[in-house]
């Protein structure tokens, strides 16, 4: 059985230290930050505190999905 992957884009990352996170449809769903250069924070769309907070880009990501996918 062939599984969908799902997937995020943290637009301009490791270019910029913020920027929208897109889904792989193209729907923006959020925002990125990048605080202190370690860490990397989600912010969904029509809140202005972030939900998650992660030194990895991956773990963030994937929480982004697993967020997304239940709401």
């Amino acid at each position: 059985m062939l599984m969908a992957h799902r997937a995020v884009e943290l637009v301009g990352y490791g270019r910029h230290d913020h920027g929208d996170v897109i889904t792989d449809d193209g729907e923006i769903i959020g925002a990125w930050s990048l605080v202190d250069d370690v860490f990397v924070t989600f912010t969904p769309d029509g809140t202005d505190k972030h939900i998650f907070f992660e030194p990895f880009v991956g773990i963030l990501c994937t929480k982004i999905i697993d967020w997304h996918s239940n709401q």
